[in-house]
């Protein structure tokens, strides 16, 4: 009987797994990298599994690239103080970031960010 609980436990246990293994990973961030950018930002998007922040950031000839920069879910978020009007857009803000590994593309994810009259606020 006993086997059989342990045997039923395990199917059960192991059916929830999945939600698990179907999360990405952060493998396409360099999480021993750290980059500080300064820009405005150019869109908020809360959506889920993850909230996005694009940071229109000038370029030394003048131009502008826009930075996508991934945040933690709505959920943390809000745990960590960050509310829906908390960032912006038109905001001059200073993001740290985990770059990607790519560096032909241009984002990362969230580390903290430096709002106009100076809180920080973790991502």
């Amino acid at each position: 009987m006993r086997i059989r609980l342990v045997g039923c436990l395990i199917v059960f246990l192991g059916s929830f797994s999945g939600a698990a293994f179907a999360h990405h990973s952060f493998a396409s961030f360099d999480m021993k990298k750290e980059l500080r950018i300064s820009g405005t930002v150019g869109e908020v998007q809360y959506t889920n599994p993850h909230a996005w922040l694009f940071i229109d950031v000038p370029t030394a000839n003048g131009a502008t690239e826009s930075w996508a920069i991934e945040l933690g879910s709505q959920n943390l978020l809000i745990r960590g103080g960050w509310l829906a009007d908390t960032v912006k857009v038109g905001m001059k803000v200073v993001v740290t970031i985990h770059p990607m590994r790519d560096t032909s593309k241009r984002g990362g994810s969230l580390i903290s960010i430096v709002l106009p009259d100076g809180r920080v606020i973790r991502g």
